[in-house]
């Protein structure tokens, strides 16, 4: 039956129904104490402005790297940085191991991002805006380089580097190809998300602070091993992160609140009905 399904519908199920089982799973493991009916209230009364403002201007980065970035990339100037460097990642590719680094890419990762707000929410509410606040200073500071220095991920420009998550299942390639360029690699967000969560996780207790850092540590190595990212995608965006970081301990709780506020009205007053 699932084999019968549109290609898009089987993609969507392979990553939304692991993923929310990785959310039921964290809640169980990591915020034992917090009743669903609590986290659903206090999501609808303030969690969903910054998780919100997160999404908004995510979707707004992803359609313009879409559609807007420049017509010549810049693959050639990685490559003179690295080489080939990154086709080391895959001297004992297997199976077992790409399936297992395709669900970390696809499942670890929304994972890693979002229950990482909610953790820190638990411990302190501050650190969960502060959080949210480094998750769109990345995603920002990223769009100049996804518009003005496109680059193609690895395996589609070293014939050393296999497509493996691509070539692994029909569904994720179409999936895959019909919601990414493929030509914004530089810098690598699942590196500098994942990075960044793992970083505000040690704001949390340390067996999440523990979790989370061995997760992105396998994040990384998932974009590498898979031929998705280069190493210097993943360096560059670690860069991002500690600005980034930096500058969101310096924003405090109320005037981010304030700013969250302006960014959310504003979008409601210029959508279209």
């Amino acid at each position: 039956m699932f084999a019968s399904l549109p290609l898009g519908t089987q993609f969507t199920l392979l990553v939304a129904v692991p993923s929310i089982a990785a959310m039921l799973v964290g809640k169980r493991l990591f915020l034992p104490e917090e009743r669903f009916r609590t986290l659903l209230v206090d999501f609808l009364k303030t969690d969903w402005k910054y998780l919100g403002v997160a999404w908004v201007v995510t979707e707004i980065v992803n359609t313009l790297a879409m559609h807007f970035h420049v017509a010549r990339t810049f693959t050639g100037a990685i490559y003179a940085v690295e080489g080939a460097t990154v086709a080391a990642f895959q001297a004992f590719a297997v199976v077992p191991l790409t399936v297992l680094a395709t669900g970390v890419y696809l499942v670890g990762f929304p994972f890693i991002v979002l229950f990482t707000y909610f953790k820190l929410k638990a411990h302190d509410e501050e650190e969960a805006h502060r959080y949210a606040l480094a998750y769109i200073i990345v995603v920002v500071t990223a769009v100049p380089f996804f518009l003005l220095f496109p680059v193609k991920v690895s395996s589609l420009y070293l014939s050393t580097v296999e497509p493996l998550m691509y070539e692994l299942n029909p569904a994720i390639q179409y999936g895959i190809f019909s919601t990414d360029t493929l030509v914004k690699a530089f810098p690598s967000l699942h590196t500098g998300l994942s990075v960044l969560a793992a970083l505000y996780a040690q704001k949390a207790d340390t067996r999440y602070a523990y979790t989370a850092t061995v997760l992105a540590v396998a994040i990384v190595f998932s974009t590498l091993y898979l031929g998705v990212h280069w190493v210097t995608d993943a360096v560059f965006a670690v860069l991002l992160v500690w600005v980034a970081y930096k500058l969101s301990r310096r924003v405090s709780d109320p005037r981010w609140s304030v700013v969250s506020r302006e960014f959310l009205s504003g979008v409601r007053r210029y959508a279209p009905l």
